[in-house]
């Protein structure tokens, strides 16, 4: 079974009602993004940033996946399906999809603000100031802010190595590593965009670029990988 390995951004949970961050009328407009998403906003006023997290945990609470995230899921029939995603939501895990890797963390999970080993499953409930970990340091919520490393990485470029298909959705390429991941592709394999911007991606790769968005592409791609009859 071939390996099919996808690297999603928030253009593909932006169709469920998720505010993305980088877009015009994005989070990061209302939230000055050092404030709220850097370890120096986490010393400076923790409880705005578990504020700025309880809000995106309630709307990622009632958020459900749309035909973007459900198409990866049913891909699975005939692939190998891996997900890398930028996303701290878990619409990948309720389409379905077997096997998804969070690089940028978690929002229903939070973790020990001194031993980043000790994390635990919240689900929608909101962080307190003052609640802690069995250790007694203060809970923060479980996502890799600007500055810090992405424990995840090393996953991601095994997966992108092995990948027989390689398929970009919904993201910019502009952040980093995780845009860095596209340089492990081996030589000659297929590539996707599917982006309703024009994303740059260098000619070498040879993507397809379904230009629309999520929903739509993921249905562009499967008409493009599984033979109709």
């Amino acid at each position: 079974m071939q390996k099919l390995v996808v690297l999603t951004g928030s253009g593909i949970s932006a169709e469920s009602g998720i505010r993305t961050f980088r877009d015009a009328g994005g989070l990061w407009e209302q939230y000055p993004v050092m404030e709220v998403a850097s370890i120096e906003g986490w010393e400076k006023n923790p409880q705005r940033v578990l504020q700025f997290y309880n809000e995106r945990r309630k709307q990622a609470a009632g958020a459900l996946p749309n035909e973007g995230h459900l198409g990866l899921a049913s891909l699975e029939k005939w692939f190998d399906v891996r997900i890398i995603t930028q996303n701290i939501d878990n619409l990948h895990e309720k389409a379905g999809s077997s096997h998804v890797l969070h690089l940028h963390g978690e929002i229903n999970k939070a973790r020990s603000s001194k031993d980043p080993s000790l994390i635990y499953e919240i689900g929608e409930k909101p962080i307190q100031w003052g609640d802690t970990c069995e250790k007694g340091s203060q809970l923060r919520p479980h996502i890799v802010w600007f500055g810090e490393a992405v424990p995840e990485m090393e996953n991601a470029i095994r997966l992108v190595t092995a990948a027989d298909i390689f398929v970009i959705i919904g993201t910019s390429l502009n952040v980093y590593p995780a845009a860095g991941l596209l340089h492990y592709v081996r030589e000659g394999i297929s590539v996707y965009l599917i982006d309703p911007a024009d994303v740059t991606i260098s000619a070498h790769y040879k993507a397809v670029h379904f230009k629309t968005k999520a929903s739509d592409g993921v249905r562009e791609l499967t008409r493009a990988l599984i033979p109709q009859k």
